[in-house]
């Protein structure tokens, strides 16, 4: 019998709702004999489980061939690493990151009007991220385009599910923030890496967190934002109606953004291992088992939302893309500022290449 859940296949992107709903309403805990893997898809049953750090843990098999990241710890390291990584990554860094993100979507969009358009991902949304990414960690300008080349590769080998070769790309980026993070040490300047450095002065955080909290930053703010704004396109063109209410009124661009958000996340899923055996819906998982929280589906719960997969801009909804409880995303407001601000340049531009 074949597997009800498989997003490897490549019908997938097109069957996707449709999985979705099947294992909602039929499957709500769904075991995948073949990986080994149980599913939650329900809106309510994942909310949960992403708030239940205690029984749903965080560690999972990726975190061995990676440098300590907050995505794959628990408490109570979890939360001391978090406070401590928060004192460099603050609002008001990230705040200050406006300028530069719209000076980046001026230039990439000349140059992508230029070019008469394109893959939106290779020549806007892709570059954009990178950029933003590695200025914030304190990248050089001179070594964007290498450190570009090597986020590429490290989304490709996480697509493909290549342990050793994922070993073998974080090995090239652990480099490159290591020589930042000596050079920082000599030299600060107005960068995450030399504010990682000042905390990590004051105690409590070795340099294996501090490059593996900028991995993470390359992991959740590069790919992700990338796709939040080139599905977000998407969405618009396909939707003429809303794009044309977004338009009109750009107070409604943060919601539109967030709807974006719940209909198409990022990032389908996360990765948790069960701590104790659980009892859901008639089905018990057992303890040490690797549980996929599905985003992508729980977000298109008509138990929770009215018309999910309807794209509605002026739907004010929750949702789960960037997760909930104590593993919220601490880039969530950086992924929105960027979002805001692409959008905003291919509203006011998108004639030129629709």
């Amino acid at each position: 019998m074949p597997a009800i859940f498989d997003p490897t296949l490549d019908s997938f992107a097109t069957d996707r709702e449709s999985v979705y709903q099947e294992l909602r309403d039929n499957h709500p805990v769904y075991h995948d004999t073949e990986r080994d893997t149980w599913v939650l898809s329900r809106f309510a049953d994942v909310r949960q489980a992403a708030m239940d750090a205690e029984t749903f843990s965080s560690d999972a098999s990726e975190a061995a061939v990676l440098l300590p990241m907050l995505n794959y710890l628990d408490a109570p390291r979890h939360g001391q690493l978090r406070r401590l990584v928060s004192r460099a990554f603050t609002p008001s860094r990230v705040a200050n990151m406006e300028g530069l993100v719209q000076r980046t979507v001026d230039r990439l969009l000349d140059r992508y009007i230029e070019r008469g358009g394109g893959d939106l991902i290779a020549n806007y949304s892709g570059p954009l991220a990178a950029n933003v990414v590695g200025s914030l960690i304190g990248i050089p300008e001179d070594e964007i385009d290498d450190f570009r080349e090597l986020t590429d590769r490290l989304l490709l080998v996480g697509q493909q599910g290549d342990t050793a070769e994922l070993a073998e790309v974080a090995t090239g980026i652990y480099g490159m923030f290591m020589t930042l993070l000596d050079l920082r040490r000599h030299k600060t300047e107005d960068d995450l890496m030399s504010a990682l450095v000042q905390v990590q002065s004051e105690g409590g955080i070795t340099d294996e967190e501090v490059l593996g909290f900028c991995f993470l930053l390359v992991g959740g703010g590069n790919d992700t934002t990338s796709n939040l704004i080139a599905n977000g396109w998407l969405l618009f063109l396909d939707h003429p109606d809303q794009r044309g209410i977004v338009e009109k009124d750009r107070s409604r661009l943060p919601d539109a953004i967030e709807e974006m958000l719940r209909l198409r996340p990022p990032a389908e899923s996360h990765a948790r291992t069960t701590t104790r055996a659980v009892a859901m819906h008639g089905t018990t998982i057992p303890k040490g088992s690797r549980v996929q929280l599905l985003w992508g589906a729980a977000n298109l719960d008509d138990r929770e939302f009215p018309q999910p997969e309807q794209f509605d801009v002026t739907r004010s909804a929750r949702h789960l893309t960037f997760g909930l409880g104590p593993h919220f995303c601490m880039g969530a407001a950086l992924g929105r500022l960027e979002a805001r601000i692409a959008f905003e340049g291919l509203l006011d531009r998108g004639s030129d290449f629709v």
